[in-house]
C-alpha cells in the first residue's frame, strides 16, 4: 500500500507495507506514479516527502517474486525512478530504516536524504546476476560520483550510515525518534520559500549535475526570478522586517489605464 497524505503545501508519500520491508509490486508502483502525477498537478504543493512505515527498512525496492515471475520488470520500475527524479518540486527522502536495491535509489532521486542511526544500504543487483537498469548506473555515477557508485553496484558493498554520510547519500543523520521531525522541519522551512526560486535552482543544479545544462533556458528561469512578485515581496520584507509571504506568482501584467 502506498499512501497520499496533503497537509497544508507539503505532500506526504508513505510505503505502508512493513510486513515485507515495504517492497514495491506492480500495483505499488503504479499507485506511486499516480500519487505523483496527482501532487504534481496541484500547484499549491511545494514540497514532497517519501518515507516509509516501521522501524527496519524504508524500502526493499522491487518485488522480487515478481521479478522472477516476469509480472515486474526493471523497466517498469525505472518509470517510477525517472518520475521521482524530475519532479518540479523539492522532495525530501525521510529513510526510517535500511534501504535495499531499487529503495535506494528511491532515495538518492530525492533531493535531501534524511537518515536514521543504525540504517544501511546495499544494492545487491550483482548478486542476483542482474545489471542494474541503465538510468540507474547513471543517477548513482551522477549523484554520488563514480568511485561510490562502483562500490554499490559492481561491489554489492553494504553501507553503514556513517559511511552513507561521508559519501554524501545522506544529507543528514537523525535519531530514529527524531525522523519525523527533522523531515517537518525540512518540510515546513523549504515550503516558505520563494517557489520560483527554489524550483529554478532545482532544475538548473539537476542539469549542472548530469552534464545537460541548457545554459539558455536557466538564464530565462534566473529572468523570471527576477521579475517575479516574490522578488519584489521578498526585497520589502527584508527592508521593513517582516516575514514574506510568497505566491510564486511571476511579473505583474501592466495596469489598464482607465
Amino acid at each position: 500500500m502506498i499512501r497520499l497524505a496533503i497537509q497544508g503545501q507539503v505532500a506526504w508519500i508513505t510505503l505502508d507495507n512493513p510486513s515485507k520491508h515495504n517492497s514495491l509490486a506492480a500495483e505499488d508502483i503504479e499507485l506511486f506514479i499516480s500519487h505523483l502525477e496527482s501532487v504534481e498537478e496541484r500547484q499549491e504543493i511545494r514540497v514532497l516527502v517519501v518515507t516509509g512505515s516501521g522501524d527496519k527498512t524504508f524500502c526493499a525496492g522491487a518485488s522480487l517474486t515478481q521479478m522472477s515471475s516476469g509480472d515486474l520488470s526493471g523497466e517498469q520500475f525505472q518509470v517510477l525512478t525517472d518520475k521521482l527524479a524530475a519532479m518540479p518540486i523539492p522532495t525530501i527522502c525521510a529513510l526510517n530504516g535500511s534501504a535495499y536495491g531499487g529503495g535506494a535509489e528511491i532515495g538518492l532521486c530525492c533531493d535531501i536524504r534524511i537518515g536514521v542511526k543504525g540504517m544501511t544500504l546495499l544494492v545487491p543487483a550483482a548478486r542476483f546476476g542482474l545489471c542494474y537498469p541503465l538510468n540507474g548506473i547513471q543517477r548513482y555515477v551522477h549523484r554520488l560520483g563514480v568511485s561510490t557508485a562502483k562500490r554499490l553496484l559492481m561491489a554489492a558493498e553494504t553501507l553503514d550510515e556513517e559511511a552513507l554520510l561521508s559519501l554524501g547519500y545522506l544529507t543528514h543523520l537523525v535519531e530514529r525518534d527524531e525522523l519525523a521531525e527533522a523531515a517537518e522541519q525540512m518540510a515546513d522551512s523549504i515550503s516558505k520559500l520563494a517557489p520560483l526560486a527554489v524550483t529554478s535552482m532545482k532544475k538548473i543544479c539537476d542539469q549542472i549535475a548530469e552534464g545537460s545544462l541548457c545554459e539558455q533556458e536557466a538564464l530565462a528561469l534566473i529572468q523570471v526570478c527576477r521579475e517575479s512578485d516574490d522578488l519584489k515581496e521578498g526585497l520589502s520584507a527584508v527592508g521593513e522586517k517582516y516575514h514574506p509571504v510568497f505566491t510564486g506568482a511571476r511579473k505583474s501584467p501592466p495596469q489598464e489605464s482607465s
